[in-house]
């Protein structure tokens, strides 16, 4: 979410891109990151002038991209 990547920054230098969010114990608010270059993993807490609509939207993505079709939910399962 950063301009600038700072402690984001892999060591490899790769360009770090915000690909989720999670909630550490206590309730605190942690984005996490991969290196595009290596694929590394980083986990930020998120700062006070962190976008909170690209936040909400790295939340959501899990359910407004499911690994299914959500038609399945509404159709009873077959039976055996």
């Amino acid at each position: 979410m950063d301009l600038r990547p700072g402690d984001r920054r892999c060591g490899c230098k790769g360009d770090m891109e915000p690909i989720a969010v999670w909630i550490r114990r206590g309730g605190e608010w942690a984005i996490i990151h991969r290196c595009q270059g290596c694929g590394a993993l980083r986990s930020n807490r998120i700062a006070g002038d962190d976008n909170e609509l690209m936040l909400l939207s790295l939340a959501v993505r899990p359910l407004a991209q499911p690994p299914f079709p959500l038609d399945r939910l509404t159709k009873p399962p077959r039976p055996t």
